[in-house]
């Protein structure tokens, strides 16, 4: 692919006019990260932290007490943390980005700059968090040593899949929080649902008669993918991928549309 034809893909992704807002955006996703740990002992080693006492919690929980399953031979904390390593990108994406509007009324109300600019900036932020975590992701493959496979070739593609879903998402919810204060709290009980709902803990596979149904969530069908490619170097069912698409795409025209819509009542409501 040409790098004509890349920059007219992304021109259709991103919102006009955003390229001559690369670095506003790349300095928020920095002051995000940079405010997170400011006056943090261990800083950017959260990052690490958390998802590995994570980890270890629920494989004691799910791994020892009920003996959940991992496919293929995969130690379960593998297992495990691979999924929390996903999940944790688009759930603290979401969260991060439904304030992203509210927790910056001063700065819109000092500067001009297109307000779609602030969810993104939060993705980005958590992105940067997501690359650590994949990192002690990576460093438990190689000490259970986990045969790597070809197909981590396309493990890119699916994170920017996911990362397009996140980024829809976050429009959504960054635009509501504006007009409704208690959208934190429902994003927070939401995710936590929809954790349970997705094979985070658990394979799809174990459970045959709601395979379908978790699948269809388009998380669960990210998941299952990004481990497919990971640990069995091919995908089981492409279907799953092809639905994870479509949400992809609808979640994210959807997301845009209603920020745009909600986007000049901003200056009214803040």
């Amino acid at each position: 692919m040409s790098p004509v034809s890349d920059l007219s893909l992304m021109e259709r992704l991103i919102p006009s006019h955003m390229y001559r807002w690369i670095e506003l955006i790349r300095n928020l996703a920095v002051r995000d990260v940079e405010t997170r740990y400011k006056h943090s002992l261990l800083g950017l080693y959260w990052t690490l932290i958390n998802p590995l006492v994570t980890a270890l919690i629920f494989t004691f929980v799910f791994g020892d007490i009920f003996h959940a399953p991992s496919p293929d031979n995969i130690p379960y904390i593998v297992f495990l943390l691979s999924g929390l390593t996903f999940w944790n990108f688009f759930a603290n994406s979401v969260l991060s980005a439904t304030g992203s509007i509210t927790g910056n009324a001063q700065l819109l109300a000092k500067l001009y700059f297109p307000r779609v600019v602030l969810p993104v900036a939060s993705v980005l932020a958590r992105s940067i968090d997501f690359a650590f975590s994949f990192v002690v992701l990576m460093l438990f493959v190689l000490m259970y040593r986990v045969p790597f496979h070809w197909t981590y070739i396309w493990l890119p593609a699916v994170l920017i899949l996911q990362m397009i879903f996140t980024q829809g998402v976050a429009y959504l919810t960054a635009a509501l929080n504006v007009l409704y204060r208690d959208m934190t709290q429902l994003v927070g009980l939401v995710l936590m649902v929809w954790m349970y709902m997705s094979p985070v803990m658990y394979t799809a596979s174990s459970h045959p008669g709601l395979q379908s149904i978790l699948l269809l969530n388009p998380m669960g069908a990210l998941i299952q993918v990004e481990r497919s490619l990971m640990f069995t170097g091919y995908l089981s069912d492409t279907s799953f991928l092809w639905v994870a698409i479509l949400w992809t795409l609808m979640v994210y025209a959807v997301g845009l549309r209603v920020f745009k819509r909600i986007e000049p009542l901003f200056a009214e409501v803040l």
